[in-house]
């Protein structure tokens, strides 16, 4: 069972963790399709809109990055630190948000590196189904549960 978790706004002071956080998770999945891993942008100038840090007992652990559309929530990252993988933190963040597109209606949908089965395996068990694949990526899809009255 994971520990307790919260999220917060993510700052300019996080940008540099959070691109740390990138590259533990992403990199050898980029270096396997690409052949080369780039940083998606420099701590000054990452874009944080939507970013919230995970933190357990305070400490930042992880990222999720998400923005509302009005047809669906997008999930742009969700980045756990190794050291706290495989506990349920990534499911229990995951939920949370699920909960909100839930609430509003909508769907929520995600991409994933064609390379990173781990990651196709988690979002398959969390209830996404696969609605587009290309050569690089496959875009996930969740679906809230319709109300029957």
């Amino acid at each position: 069972m994971a520990a307790p978790a919260t999220l917060r706004p993510a700052t300019r002071r996080d940008a540099a963790e959070i691109l740390r956080l990138e590259e533990a998770g992403m990199r050898s999945y980029a270096e396997a399709l690409w052949g080369n891993w780039e940083p998606s942008a420099a701590p000054a100038t990452l874009a944080l809109d939507g970013h919230e840090m995970i933190l357990v007992s305070r400490r930042s652990v992880g990222c999720i990055a998400s923005e509302c559309h009005p047809d669906h929530l997008s999930i742009r990252k969700l980045y756990i630190a190794p050291a706290h993988q495989g506990r349920g933190l990534g499911a229990l963040i995951l939920q949370e948000k699920l909960r909100t597109a839930a609430g509003l209606g909508i769907a929520t949908r995600l991409s994933v590196l064609a390379t990173n089965t781990g990651a196709q395996r988690f979002y398959r068990r969390q209830g996404f189904v696969c609605i587009h694949t290309t050569k690089e990526r496959l875009t996930f899809e969740w679906t809230p549960p319709r109300n029957v009255e």
